[in-house]
């Protein structure tokens, strides 16, 4: 592929592209041209005049970029919605605009209008579903022109953040019309052992010529090294003109890596459609070699091994990203979720983008793949759901099917109460559907719990509703999981979404019950596990009044890392629960400062600097044996964990003095880790790491900030103000963790910190990058990579 510059009739940079390969799929993302709001009606046009609208590159979300207002919707941060318009100019050879051109994008929130050269395309209304269309009847040899007119101007339409835009990726591919169709292959392992493993391929091969074509398809099986494992060519096969039939392939690998969430193995199958020993087309696919079984009695079995899904929720946007979230800073959170032990991942309510479940399978998640929230609500429900959920669904499954994080199948997200007529027919039609695209995964749903009730009626109207399920899928109905197990119905449960710290009881939602659901997960064989909310703090879902209302942007304190990424003490928390490493934290309870006990949880402090005598509280995690407290080496005593029910260890009225609060963790009678809060001075010094010390040209990488004392003592008790500086590259986003409307979500030189810390996150541009963070009276921090 040549790529050159050139310039348009309005003087518009605009791209050349050669394709000499069979397929060649490029990356659609620079130089688009942007207006916020309705511009003229004409602006589909290929004469229409742009040169005073806006030049960026997508993903781009334009309401992160506007600034917070009580007129605005909290549901949605109180960020506004609108209307967008994009054009982009490209130019295609004579031979690529003879051939297929196909143009994708990965997701455009919400209403997508398309047009190619002035020629309406098409149209795509849900915001969350990757979308493409063959434009190959529209382009032209010479300069051509995409407009895409993005409306979400109908506000509230979700509960939570949603962004605005295209803002994710946007492909254009170019191949021959005898080719393999996108999202075409669907790849599955039937039988697997350690000693050898059945790959079954069905490929969709697609003729768009006016003639009809005889072809052979040779699919090679390629391990994570590069080995062609297994390899095959189908018996020659006549397709019509305008005709797409599907090829079955059966491979046998031997010694197969088997993908896991602790060693996640992934394999390629390259298929390329011959045509008198002619390639005509090569397309790759990724997938993974696993077998998994949801047994009605023990639960869930990942390559014959029993184990439960220790799992949050996720929505989609990422704090100052908005929801345009590069794959860097995916990975660094679900590289802070899997710290905590959390192996698994619900993409809360609606199908995450491609990069997001690439690094699931990369990283070893396992994945309940959602496909929207509300079917039909009044305000939060898309008013053409109706219209082209089939459309949807299948597309999301035919994109996500060879992913091997992906396990379970999730219709919606409480839609009405267990046990309403609606919702039971819902679930038919919807569950059914699933399975007639792909019968290999169980299909559920977040069920309702409704009321509060008699237990025996309540779980008679779950029984009801989920007899259309593959698993009972239930929302906060943790506390029935066991009577639900003595009615014996015949298929594992799930618990599809749970609080993090304040439980129910059988009779009562709000009993606020200090009782992790954690443990109705492991004392029943049958339940498969839990998805808690929620993973990392998200944008929106506020409410109208009140304390956590504006100018509060985040909602839902009960999660494991804040809108930068830093740990929370939930986090510690379930790192106890979940993992087997020796750990151990401390905190202290702040007893002033408001939560809400619905979803949240007690609010802890990380800090040793209070008034000298003051009485606190503390509060200790750890999945050791005994736990010893010391205060500037004096023992303060030792508890035992199987003391605590809830394994949160609590400590009353311990009498504050400066110094050094320790934990240790006790084991077989030996230390085996410890954890301390110290007494800081006043900021002295910045002090700055980054999460990679060698880098390259376009690479994203995160630099945290944190304030410390002369000593080197992290000062976690006063914060200061922050200005950064740098060179070879440029600040994307800075966050603290605790941002509100109050501040200016775009700042790009100065944020304060919070907690004395900061998050820094940096495109690299040049081949060395120096960043330097100062602040009045303090040491500068600098850092400079590689």
């Amino acid at each position: 592929m040549k790529l050159r510059h050139c310039f348009a009739a309005v003087f518009t940079t605009c791209i050349f592209f050669s394709f000499a390969d069979a397929r060649e799929r490029l990356s659609f993302n620079s130089d688009w041209k942007f207006f916020l709001g309705e511009a003229d009606h004409l602006a589909q046009m290929v004469g229409f005049d742009d040169e005073e609208w806006r030049v960026l590159n997508v993903p781009h979300d334009w309401s992160i970029e506007q600034p917070f207002s009580k007129d605005n919707p909290p549901q949605n941060a109180w960020l506004p919605g609108g209307i967008g318009w994009y054009r982009k100019q490209f130019e295609l050879s004579a031979e690529d605009a003879s051939q297929y051109v196909e143009l994708q994008f990965d997701g455009v929130y919400k209403h997508a209008k398309v047009w190619v050269n002035g020629e309406f395309v098409g149209v795509q209304y849900d915001g969350y579903t990757s979308f493409y269309f063959d434009i190959s009847p529209y382009v032209k040899e010479g300069t051509n022109l995409i407009a895409v007119r993005a409306d979400n101007s109908l506000q509230p339409n979700c509960r939570w953040y949603t962004g605005s835009g295209i803002y994710r990726n946007v492909w254009l591919t170019v191949k021959e019309p005898l080719h393999v169709e996108n999202w075409g292959t669907y790849i599955t392992t039937p039988k697997v052992s350690n000693s050898e493993a059945q790959v079954n391929v069905v490929t969709t091969i697609t003729n768009r010529m006016e003639s009809y074509s005889a072809f052979t398809l040779y699919t090679e099986i390629i391990d994570s090294a590069g080995e062609i494992v297994a390899k095959g060519t189908s018996a020659e096969t006549l397709i019509g003109a305008g005709q797409s039939v599907d090829v079955e392939q059966s491979f046998d690998v031997f010694h197969p890596k088997l993908w896991s969430i602790d060693s996640p193995q992934l394999y390629t199958a390259v298929s390329k459609v011959m045509v008198a020993g002619e390639v005509t087309d090569t397309y790759e696919s990724r997938f993974g070699i696993r077998e998994i079984i949801f047994d009605a009695e023990k639960g869930f079995f990942l390559n014959g091994e029993n184990m439960k899904m220790k799992g949050v929720n996720l929505h989609a946007e990422a704090s100052t990203f908005g929801s345009a979230v590069p794959a860097e800073v995916w990975e660094r959170r679900l590289r802070g979720l899997k710290a905590a032990g959390c192996n698994a991942i619900r993409t809360a309510h609606n199908a995450m983008g491609p990069e997001f479940m690439a690094l699931c399978d990369e990283l070893g998640f396992l994945v309940m793949d959602e496909f929207v929230d509300k079917w039909d609500h009044p305000q939060f429900a898309d008013p053409y759901f109706g219209l082209e959920w089939r459309k949807n669904f299948r597309e999301t499954i035919r994109r996500d099917r060879n992913h091997p994080s992906v396990v379970i199948w999730s219709v919606g997200n409480e839609n009405y109460p267990a046990g309403s007529q609606k919702q039971t027919e819902g679930l038919e039609l919807y569950c059914d559907f699933v399975r007639s695209i792909d019968p290999t995964r169980p299909v559920v749903s977040g069920m309702e719990r409704g009321l509060d009730m008699d237990p025996t009626q309540k779980v008679d109207d779950i029984l009801e509703s989920t007899q259309h399920m593959d698993l009972i899928g239930m929302n906060y109905g943790d506390q029935w999981v066991k009577r639900i197990g003595h009615r014996n119905p015949g298929k594992a449960f799930i618990s599809t979404e749970s609080y993090t710290y304040y439980g129910s009881t059988e009779t009562e939602r709000w009993a606020h019950v200090e009782r992790s659901p954690w443990f109705d997960v492991v004392e029943n064989d049958h339940n498969v596990g839990l998805f808690l909310w929620v993973g990392i703090e998200y944008l929106g879902e506020i409410p109208a009044e009140g304390p956590l209302s504006w100018p509060e942007i985040f909602c839902w304190p009960g999660h494991f890392l804040d809108s930068a990424g830093f740990r929370t003490p939930m986090f510690y928390q379930y790192q106890a629960l979940w993992t087997d490493e020796p750990m151990v934290y401390i905190g202290v309870y702040d007893r002033d400062t408001y939560f809400s006990k619905d979803w949240g949880a007690p609010v802890i402090m990380g800090n040793w600097n209070h008034p000298d005598g003051t009485e606190l509280d503390l509060v200790t995690y750890t999945n050791c044996e005994f736990l010893d407290l010391y205060l500037n080496g004096r023992k303060i005593g030792r508890q035992k964990l199987a003391d605590f029910s809830n394994w949160v260890m609590n400590w009353y009225s311990v009498a504050y003095e400066p110094g050094t609060l320790r934990a240790v963790g006790i084991r077989n009678g030996e230390e085996v880790c410890s954890f301390e809060i110290r007494t800081a001075g006043d900021p002295e010094q910045i002090e700055l790491k980054a999460d990679y010390e060698s880098v390259s040209s376009g690479d994203i990488i995160h630099v945290e900030v944190q304030l410390l004392d002369a000593n080197g003592i992290p000062v976690v008790h006063t914060d200061r103000e922050l200005d950064f500086k740098v060179e070879g590259g440029e600040v994307i986003a800075l966050d603290n963790g605790a941002l509100t409307a109050l501040d200016e979500m775009q700042a790009r030189t100065r944020r304060s910190s919070f907690g004395g810390k900061c998050l820094a996150v940096i495109r690299v541009i040049e081949e060395q990058v120096n960043l330097t963070v100062d602040s009045k009276g303090l040491k500068a921090g600098t850092i400079t990579l590689p």
